[in-house]
């Protein structure tokens, strides 16, 4: 066989097949493998980055309604410490003018004990 009969035959087999295009398929193959990997990874990217925006917006809100409660236990502690305060002044008050003598004529109010 000859040389040009073979590029004939090669020739008529690339055209059969689909000639340019699969010419060019055959020289883009790791290329055009490459660009579907970066798409697939883009995709997959966008999926993952909506995924952390929505755990982000999740997170913030827990953290804005822990604040709120912790903001309302600290005032609920601040009133008890208060109310604790003002029973102690108002024992102190008490025991000051507690008269442990019946009848006793200093005793505010009188009770007869």
């Amino acid at each position: 066989m000859e040389l040009t009969t073979i590029m004939e035959m090669a020739a008529s087999a690339i055209t059969a097949v689909g000639g340019w295009e699969a010419v060019r398929y055959m020289l883009n193959r790791k290329t055009n493998r490459r660009k579907e990997e970066a798409e697939a990874d883009n995709v997959e990217f966008g999926v993952l980055r909506d995924a952390m925006l929505f755990l982000q917006t999740q997170l913030k809100e827990k953290e804005q309604r822990f604040a709120e409660q912790n903001e309302v236990v600290r005032r609920l502690n601040a009133d008890v410490l208060e109310a604790t305060r003002q029973k102690a002044q108002l024992e102190l008050q008490l025991h000051r003018y507690r008269c442990v003598v019946r009848n006793c004529a200093h005793r505010d109010p009188q009770n007869g004990y």
